[in-house]
């Protein structure tokens, strides 16, 4: 899912999944498959600038 995503896509989405799980609106299993959800955002977007730093350090 995440794959097809741009970084401003994925960290767009991640800041709305983040703002529903501290409203504190969303029932216990709702909370944890948006928790889940954002532990996919967050390491997509991590992956995405570690691979950018690695070329732009001439590490590819």
């Amino acid at each position: 899912m995440e794959e097809k995503m741009t970084y401003e896509q994925a960290m767009q989405e991640l800041e709305k999944t983040v703002s529903l799980l501290e409203s504190g609106n969303a029932d216990m299993d709702k909370a944890f498959e948006l928790y889940e959800k954002g532990v996919k955002l967050a390491k997509f977007c991590e992956e995405y600038l570690n691979e950018k730093e690695k070329s732009i350090k001439g590490e590819e």
